[in-house]
């Protein structure tokens, strides 16, 4: 399990964003009302890739 922690951050940097916006997407205000669209979707993956590669590209800082 420790052997996980540095990855842990990425991990909930990738779902995040995405789950963000597929919540949003589903609301009745929502562009497809309660039915997700194509650009949503699209929308998600792309959160989801390029925050969580992001934030996988810092690294972490040695704890003191």
């Amino acid at each position: 399990m420790n052997s996980l922690a540095p990855y842990f951050k990425a991990l909930v940097a990738f779902i995040a964003p995405g789950a963000v916006v597929l919540t949003s997407a589903v609301a009745e205000a929502s562009a497809g009302g309660e039915l997700i669209t194509g650009g949503e979707w699209v929308t998600a993956i792309c959160a989801t890739i390029i925050t969580g590669a992001a934030v996988y590209a810092v690294p972490n800082k040695p704890t003191v």
